[in-house]
């Protein structure tokens, strides 16, 4: 384990974002609705579901966090979303790490959640803070890469962790 800045490991992207009120809204029963993401603590992060907008949505399978309102709130988005203000996506360097899947990220989000749980409406995250501020607690390889094989052994001894593979497959 080592103590590495955030943003060694990761990109830190501005989502594609517009206001919930630019949106029309959907049931999320409605196979093509897809999540809207707010800086919520709860639910993925997902307030609500919206139609389908022309360039207003992010891929799926990305870590999100909100830089205010629930601040620190991070999140892996199994779906393509779409998404307020202040939502940030935190992108794999390459060089770093090689692929990132649902079990990777219960580990990744819970490092970054650890590290950034200091910050609050009124010490709010930043790009910047994020960026220069931020130290993780990773496992490295002797090439100083995510030690993935690791993450995923421990992930796999956690009590119900094959119920990661159904979200895939479900809303929230």
């Amino acid at each position: 384990m080592k103590k590495v800045k955030l943003s060694t490991y990761f990109k830190i992207n501005s989502a594609i974002q517009d206001d919930k009120i630019n949106f029309e809204l959907a049931n999320k029963n409605d196979k093509d609705a897809i999540p809207f993401l707010g800086r919520s603590a709860t639910n993925n992060g997902i307030v609500d579901y919206v139609k389908f907008r022309k360039g207003y949505v992010n891929d799926g399978g990305q870590i999100t966090i909100a830089l205010d309102g629930s601040t620190g709130s991070t999140f892996y988005q199994h779906h393509p979303f779409s998404s307020g203000q202040n939502i940030w996506i935190l992108e794999p360097r390459e060089e770093k790490i090689e692929y990132i899947n649902p079990k990777i990220a219960i580990y990744l989000i819970t490092t970054i959640r650890k590290a950034v749980a200091d910050y609050s409406y009124n010490l709010g995250l930043t790009k910047t803070r994020l960026e220069n501020n931020i130290d993780v607690i990773l496992p490295l390889n002797k090439d100083g890469k995510l030690d993935l094989e690791f993450i995923e052994s421990e992930i796999d001894n956690l009590r119900n962790v094959n119920m990661i593979e159904k979200i895939n497959n479900s809303r929230l």
